[in-house]
C-alpha cells in the first residue's frame, strides 16, 4: 500500500469548514494567488505550509480564527492561560 509523504499535519478543520461553506479549493487559491495545486498541497500536509500572510488573508475572507483552525490545540490552550493569569494579576 502506498503511504503518503506528509511535511506537517493536513489542515482537516480547515478542509472540512471549506466543504460544510460550499468553498472551493480554487476559490481560496485565487484569493491567495497559488495554483489550486499549490494550495491543495498545504492543506493535506503534503507541501509547504501556510505563511502568516496567507493564514491572515484566508481568516479574514473566510471570518475565521486562526487559533481555531491554523494553532494546535494545546498551543492555543497554553496561551488562554497564560492570558488569563496576566488579566488577574
Amino acid at each position: 500500500m502506498y503511504q503518503i509523504k506528509r511535511r506537517h499535519l493536513p489542515y482537516s478543520k480547515l478542509k472540512a469548514y471549506m466543504v460544510e461553506n460550499r468553498i472551493t479549493q480554487k476559490e481560496l487559491s485565487n484569493l491567495l494567488k497559488i495554483s489550486a495545486v499549490a494550495l491543495n498541497q498545504k492543506i493535506n500536509g503534503t507541501g509547504g505550509d501556510f505563511n502568516l500572510n496567507e493564514v491572515r488573508n484566508i481568516c479574514r475572507h473566510l471570518k475565521i480564527s486562526s487559533d481555531e483552525y491554523f494553532i494546535e490545540p494545546q498551543v492555543s490552550k497554553v496561551k488562554t492561560k497564560l492570558m488569563e493569569r496576566v488579566n488577574s494579576d
